[in-house]
């Protein structure tokens, strides 16, 4: 049962194509069933399409063309068209429903058009004109500030340096004090004695 169907189906599709293939004319007339017949139409077909690819070949924008002619076709077909458009009140209610987005751009087309003069000043059309000033700079400022960072490290080193030194300067400081205050002490202890 099931093959009997997917048969009729294919019946019916080959009748759809000959029909766009053929039109009212008479298929047998021109074509007929003969075996001969049917290997020319294969190698006039064939040839066809080498001279379709051929011409093709190279041309980027042909192919492309060429590759899109069945979404061509579908956006051609009535019921895909029909199928797009929308009844008046489906419109109006998308209409409404974006209400509020279409309303907030139509502020911002309406600030545009206040400010186009500036848009078009001479100081923004020379913008792409400064491009290469611009990058310069950046250039000069990463390599200021790789310098900074150089100069930066250098004077922690300097100054964890010093900060070593000038303890180590205390410690001795008091180590001598406290060693002058030892000799002090027997100095007066000595003198107490004699």
């Amino acid at each position: 049962m099931a093959g009997e169907e997917s048969l009729q189906v294919l019946e019916k599709r080959i009748a759809d194509l000959e029909l766009l293939v053929f039109g009212n004319s008479e298929k047998d007339a021109d074509y007929p069933k003969n075996k001969a017949n049917k290997i020319q139409c294969l190698e006039s077909l064939l040839e066809i399409q080498n001279k379709i690819t051929t011409s093709l070949s190279g041309k980027k924008k042909a192919a492309a063309l060429y590759e899109k002619l069945p979404e061509l076709k579908k956006y051609l077909d009535h019921a895909y068209v029909e199928e797009l458009l929308l009844t008046e009140d489906a419109r109006l209610e998308s209409l409404l429903a974006e209400y509020d987005f279409l309303e907030k751009q139509c502020g911002l087309w309406q600030k545009l058009s206040e400010n186009e003069t500036n848009i078009n000043s001479e100081h923004i059309q020379a913008v792409p004109k400064l491009v290469d000033k611009l990058q310069t700079l950046s250039l000069a400022q990463i390599s200021q500030q790789d310098d900074i960072s150089n100069l930066t490290e250098e004077t922690r080193r300097l100054l964890n340096t010093y900060n070593t030194i000038i303890t180590l300067f205390s410690k001795q400081f008091v180590m001598w004090d406290e060693t002058l205050i030892q000799l002090e002490l027997q100095a007066k202890q000595k003198k107490m004695a004699n």
